[in-house]
């Protein structure tokens, strides 16, 4: 039921719940002066950094930097959504919320019903199974039993035109609300109807709350399609959700998930103890699924089928992981089609080696493309590497794949960078490219982000003015260039040009302002992109030397009020670096 959650409400549900209490019900906490301590349970660690301070109602690990409410601890450590968090705090402090009345009610409504309709057609399918010997042997040749056909619910459809749609209509749903779940197809002539499923074997898809939003299909023969889905419905969405990932995330907890290709191969994947295996909807990988996996996990393998569109699907993959800060690596399965057929083949000892053996992101790019390489295609094998790094963040995770790539085909990392920044075209793609040893003396190439904002104010003066940011905030007032930089954004009010000579007044230490002017060979369309990004990326920098400097001063404070001004600043810094890395991320 929707319910109205503005910011008074909040407040209040937030106000009737003790933090204390509300953690305290997960996790033992031990009193540490005005403050509750325990380990964190976001990261392992043996000393408890993981603090609760009710005065601020707030937590925070200076281990692992989560901090939040008690609405935040929920999302993080039950996987609630806001709302879900919200709607049982208020349950929790008897705060009685005023539903909203809105289509959306309509929307929930509907909804339920389809949920209904799932599961009365999944027992359905489930009982199904039992009246069909030929079904069951069938299942029993892939090495599937009676308690893993009842863990995941899997049934039958028979081939027979209408049976489900007779039985249905018969629990008392209406035609058109089954069409809407997407098991039963209207026929050109209107009013009429047949089922979707027939003669397959039957898989229903659960969501996170263990609701059947879908079902997929699978033929006993060779037949095509091999695999039937529900179609998309207003509870069913491909590219939103995972089959299996309501068994997964409960076990996910500290573990990877194992991402494989189809039903069969997470049924098989759990029957030998990988119980985090899920599997894309007979789609290729999506953001949404990555994001639903990240609330669970930040650990991933990918253990796709072993035929070129597998491997192929495993290059998307890793990339989708990578814009998203995440970390994969690549199953190679070798002598089978996919985890299914090598786990009936070999066993689980011989998957556990596969594991062991799995590629990296670059070690994944060199297997893919070794063709290449081996026909002494350089130029194109670099190429290959470059359409797919850009989706590397990291500066220095792409100038370590710089150097490995170099060392492979025997062409100076310098080179390589200096073609990379050629041909990128999205912003902040490119790399700067150390010098060689002998002219390191005469010109100095900017890698500090205060440098760079510097040179970028010199290429563009209008940037300066978003240097307000920075020279009004005191925690950056030990900033290398913070005089620098008060002094260009002074100067962009005054109307005042910021110029080689101009700038020669405003640096420190003499030093030579033409480090500043040289041209890196790099491509700034996006010129401004990269200076928020460089701005961003100094913020968090910058505010993590100060919360490191505050947290060495709360352990040597002997002053109670001293601390808790200490832990005030300390959650102030802990809610800015976060709110700046997700901007960055």
């Amino acid at each position: 039921m929707p319910y109205r959650l503005d910011s008074d409400v909040i407040s209040r549900i937030l106000e009737q719940n003790n933090i204390v209490d509300v953690i305290e019900e997960y996790l033992p906490l031990k009193k540490a002066g005005a403050n509750y301590n325990t380990n964190c349970p976001f990261h392992k660690e043996k000393t408890p950094s993981f603090i609760v301070s009710p005065d601020k109602q707030m937590f925070h690990c200076f281990g692992c930097g989560e901090s939040g409410d008690s609405i935040s601890f929920l999302t993080k450590y039950k996987n609630y959504t806001f709302v879900e968090a919200a709607e049982y705090l208020a349950r929790r402090a008897g705060i009685i919320l005023e539903e909203t009345s809105s289509s959306k009610n309509e929307n929930k409504e509907l909804s339920d019903k389809l949920y209904k309709i799932n599961r009365e057609a999944a027992a359905y399918f489930y009982r199904n199974l039992r009246k069909f010997p030929h079904v069951a042997e069938y299942l029993k040749g892939r090495k599937i039993d009676g308690d893993v056909i009842k863990k995941f619910g899997i049934g039958y459809a028979s081939s027979e035109w209408d049976n489900l749609l007779k039985y249905l209509t018969g629990k008392g749903f209406n035609e058109k609300d089954i069409l809407k779940a997407g098991l039963i197809i209207e026929k050109k002539t209107k009013n009429n109807y047949y089922d979707r499923f027939r003669n397959r074997v039957i898989f229903p898809i659960f969501d996170i709350k263990n609701r059947i939003i879908g079902f997929g299909g699978r033929v006993l023969d060779d037949s095509l399609p091999k695999y039937l889905n529900s179609p998309e419905s207003t509870i069913f969405s491909k590219g939103y959700n995972l089959y299996g990932i309501h068994l997964a995330k409960e076990a996910v907890r500290d573990k990877s998930f194992i991402l494989v290709e189809g039903y069969m191969d997470v049924i098989k994947m759990h029957v030998h103890g990988y119980d985090t295996a899920v599997a894309a909807l007979g789609t290729a990988l999506t953001e949404n699924q990555v994001k639903l996996m990240k609330k669970y996990s930040k650990s991933f393998y990918l253990a796709l089928d072993s035929d070129n569109a597998g491997q192929t699907a495993a290059l998307k993959a890793i990339n989708i992981f990578k814009k998203n800060n995440l970390e994969g690596r690549v199953v190679i399965i070798p002598g089978a089609k996919d985890p299914d057929e090598f786990l009936n083949k070999f066993g689980k000892v011989n998957f556990d080696k596969l594991l062991e053996n799995s590629l990296d992101y670059y070690s994944f790019l060199e297997f893919h493309y070794k063709e290449f390489y081996e026909n002494s295609n350089k130029v194109e094998y670099i190429n290959k590497f470059f359409d797919n790094i850009v989706n590397v963040s990291s500066e220095i995770e792409k100038e370590l794949i710089f150097e490995k790539l170099s060392s492979k085909v025997g062409v100076s990392k310098e080179s390589i960078i200096k073609e990379y920044n050629k041909r990128s075209t999205k912003q902040g793609t490119f790399v700067k490219a150390a010098l060689p040893e002998e002219k390191k003396q005469a010109v100095k190439i900017t890698t500090s982000h205060e440098e760079e904002l510097v040179r970028l104010i010199l290429i563009n003066n209008d940037f300066a003015y978003q240097l307000k940011e920075i020279v009004n905030e005191d925690t950056f007032k030990d900033l290398k260039y913070y005089q620098t930089f008060k002094e260009m954004y002074e100067c962009k009010l005054n109307d005042k040009s910021i110029d080689k000579d101009s700038l020669n007044d405003m640096i420190m230490d003499n030093m030579d302002v033409s480090v500043f002017l040289q041209n890196d060979d790099v491509d700034y369309d996006n010129l401004e992109a990269y200076f928020k990004d460089c701005i961003k990326r100094l913020k968090i920098k910058y505010y993590e030397q100060k919360r490191t400097i505050l947290t060495e001063s709360l352990k040597q404070s002997e002053n109670s009020a001293n601390s808790k001004e200490i832990m005030n600043e300390i959650f102030s810094l802990a809610k800015k670096i976060k709110s700046t890395k997700e901007e960055v991320n």
